[in-house]
């Protein structure tokens, strides 16, 4: 998400002023609401409508009508307020000490500080990923703690870190965000300008083909709309996924930690086979005992990966102890350059190798007995509201992902 999007400076109170007048469809009405003057009212409106650049209410004898730009925003913007006021109703539940009002306090100057510093992990770490002073995160962030009543720091023999409970608060702050941006994106859509973007997470088989693909036939269609695909450990993906700087995540199921907010869709499930260089010793074999490759070294995928226990369960079923020589490798281009360089072996599924194989640098065998196979998903979180251009971008992911498993059940055939 760019640093440069409006909603980092927008009002939240301005965000509450608007839903209420949206509802009840008066200015006069939602003065007396929030226990505001009309003039004070008409600002934050007025100040919006700059924001937004667009027109949110049309004033006639009969009242207020509302836009159907504003209709939209105001989707967007009650699922944003959402999150914080349901966020702060839990809160209330467990700390009495909690201001009933806290979430009507808050600033987004505060909750874009508490976000620097979640994410950097301190607070002068904060300060230079937003490019600000550390006085100014530092006060922010302490301002924001005054207004909930509740500790979002402590103190650790490596310096100031954020709580857990400042770590959610900075979650649905992002979610927020992303929220908002949305709302910006399906603005431009409704006047001919798509200006959206979209944030894929993306795990080694999807990034080495399915999303990269998928990506290119659907720019053809839509030029402006910039798509970022984010590399990164399953786990780092997720947090991102979680606090609203991805949109969505692809990669090998896994099980998921529990009472977590995801859902996710199977994309295509690909088969688990051994790869080598073409000069190995075995290369004119096929079909081997799990014993005939315990003398070469092996390159394991990172512990906790749905391939690393495909490798582990290999020598369990066969009541053999995992080979000696190893090196432990999650990218692909490194494993490459060991399996090209030397007789070491490695599980994979031969989509995330097509490259290589159709270029015959590696050579896809098959072991005895072993018929591994992975689903690869697509996640995004529970409550998420795609647009209907991220939803057209989807289409095209899901279309690429049937067609490589066309592919694979036809070269197993």
């Amino acid at each position: 998400m760019s640093e440069k999007s409006p909603v980092k400076n927008v009002n939240l109170f301005h965000l509450r002023v608007f839903l209420t007048v949206c509802e009840l469809r008066s200015v006069s009405k939602a003065a007396h609401e929030l226990g505001r003057s009309q003039p004070a009212i008409t600002q934050a409106v007025n100040s919006l409508e700059k924001l937004f650049d667009t027109k949110l209410f049309h004033r006639t004898t009969k009242g207020i009508t509302v836009t159907e730009e504003a209709k939209t925003l105001e989707k967007r913007i009650a699922r944003a307020i959402g999150y914080m006021d349901s966020f702060f109703e839990n809160l209330l539940k467990n700390y009495s000490n909690v201001p009933k009002n806290a979430a009507r306090h808050i600033t987004i100057t505060q909750l874009n500080a508490l976000k620097a510093v979640a994410e950097a992990g301190s607070f002068s770490a904060g300060a230079a990923i937003s490019n600000k002073a550390n006085p100014t995160i530092h006060r922010a962030a302490r301002d924001l703690e005054h207004s909930v009543n509740l500790s979002l720091f402590e103190r650790t023999s490596f310096g100031v870190k954020p709580t857990k409970m400042a770590l959610q608060l900075a979650q649905v702050a992002g979610v927020m965000e992303r929220e908002l941006e949305l709302g910006l994106a399906e603005l431009a859509r409704m006047s001919d300008q798509e200006k959206g973007n979209t944030a894929i997470g993306a795990m080694p088989m999807a990034r080495s083909y399915i999303i990269p693909k998928a990506a290119t036939e659907f720019k053809e269609h839509y030029p402006s709309h910039k798509i970022s695909i984010v590399e990164g450990s399953y786990e780092y993906l997720l947090h991102d996924l979680m606090r609203g700087k991805l949109d969505f995540l692809i990669g090998a199921k896994r099980k998921l930690p529990e009472g977590i907010g995801i859902k996710e869709e199977p994309l295509l499930t690909e088969s688990i086979v051994l790869l080598m260089p073409k000069h190995h010793p075995l290369a004119e074999q096929d079909n081997f005992e799990v014993g005939e490759l315990l003398a070469y070294p092996w390159i394991l995928p990172r512990t906790s990966s749905p391939l690393r226990h495909n490798y582990e369960a290999l020598f369990l079923k066969s009541n053999l102890p995992e080979p000696v020589n190893v090196i432990e490798c999650n990218s692909l281009s490194a494993s490459r350059v060991i399996l090209e360089n030397s007789n070491t072996l490695m599980l994979l599924s031969e989509a995330q190798a097509r490259h290589e194989l159709v270029a015959n640098t590696l050579l896809s065998k098959r072991i005895k007995g072993f018929e591994a196979i992975r689903t690869i998903v697509l996640q995004y979180r529970s409550e998420a509201l795609l647009t209907t251009t991220q939803l057209a971008l989807i289409k095209h992911i899901k279309n690429v992902a049937l067609g490589e498993q066309h592919t694979e059940c036809f070269s197993e055939w």
